[in-house]
């Protein structure tokens, strides 16, 4: 019996969730871009789903239904991040690889876009990779490059499965 009020409490706290996103969406759809904004900072919030989080990121780093706040939108993202949405991960990492909106800080974009290839993203891998090929910010290692590019081309990355191929032909194990 508790097992399954547990199961029921679980389902509905994630049907609730969802639900926020969804109505987030509907009303984007509809142009009411504020109560959208509203919907998904309470399922960030109060229902901790990274979807919700990362819309609400989206908004504040776009500036379109708010002003546009890339502290508040990097905190978004990296909520979504932690919460295991991949393309939090990647918007932060690629946005301090880049130096894009923020200073650059390859030890910031490191942690970030391997927390993006762990959770399988494909650029977030190749990024990685890039950055032990090149020596941008981490000591230059062409091995640990290679075992990027290997992830990355297994999560479906052309470049990262050309780049793989590179390396091994020219020796690098």
């Amino acid at each position: 019996m508790i097992k399954k009020m547990i199961g029921i409490v679980v389902f509905l706290g994630v049907s609730l969730s969802a639900g926020l996103i969804e109505d987030g969406i509907s009303e984007a759809r509809k142009g009411n871009n504020t109560q959208a904004l509203k919907l998904f900072e309470k399922s960030c919030s109060d229902k901790k789903t990274a979807q919700g989080c990362f819309y609400a990121g989206q908004a504040y780093a776009k500036g379109t239904v708010v002003k546009k706040d890339m502290m508040k939108a990097f905190d978004f993202f990296d909520k979504s991040c932690e919460l295991g949405y991949t393309d939090g991960c990647m918007f932060v990492g690629s946005a301090y690889f880049y130096g894009q909106d923020v200073k650059q800080d390859y030890t910031k974009a490191k942690e970030m876009l391997a927390k993006a290839c762990q959770l399988g993203d494909n650029n977030g891998c190749f990024l990685l990779g890039s950055m032990y090929d090149l020596g941008k910010g981490v000591k230059r290692d062409q091995s640990e490059a290679k075992k990027r590019y290997s992830e990355a081309c297994k999560y479906g990355s052309k470049m990262g499965c050309k780049y793989e191929k590179e390396l091994t032909q020219i020796g690098i194990k």
